[in-house]
């Protein structure tokens, strides 16, 4: 596997970890102070949507769907670039995760407000970036299983 899949899908691991551990707090709420339930129920589930389910998917993808390496991109896209993306993704939850039940909890402010806008950006930037990287690596194939090119249709009537 590539660096950024194992990060990826390690990132996603931890993430439904967390996931469950709220889960398991929302389960007992009657046993906790406050409304836990009503507090965390929305970071609970982007935490197992986007941390878990959809981090891991834009992992494997990165490593399974084919590459068109060259020596500017060996791995078939821009290490760097991917990375920052899934740290975009991992900040921007992590700033939702934060931010979402102390609004829910009566202290919303211009600070949990800015730190929804920054969770919004970064989740969005992650998105396009992953869009980008993998968009020029989904490619139909032409005959014989070779990669279909521009001219290749019309020259074969």
């Amino acid at each position: 596997m590539d660096r950024l899949t194992i990060v990826m899908v390690r990132c996603s691991l931890v993430w439904l970890l967390g996931g469950f551990v709220i889960g398991g707090l929302m389960l007992v709420d009657r046993a906790m102070p406050g409304d836990w339930r009503l507090w965390l129920q929305p970071s609970h589930g982007h935490m197992l949507f986007v941390g878990w389910f959809v981090q891991f998917v834009m992992g494997i993808a990165y490593w399974l769907l084919p590459r068109k390496r060259s020596p500017e991109r060996p791995l078939g896209y821009r290490e760097d670039l991917a990375l920052t993306g899934a740290a975009a993704l991992n900040l921007g939850l992590l700033l939702r995760v934060v931010a979402e039940p102390l609004e829910r909890t009566g202290h919303a402010s211009d600070g949990t407000l800015a730190l929804l806008g920054a969770s919004a950006v970064l989740q969005v930037a992650a998105v396009v970036i992953f869009i980008s990287q993998l968009w020029p690596r989904i490619y139909g194939r032409g005959k014989l299983g070779r990669p279909a090119t521009a001219g290749s249709a019309s020259s074969t009537s």
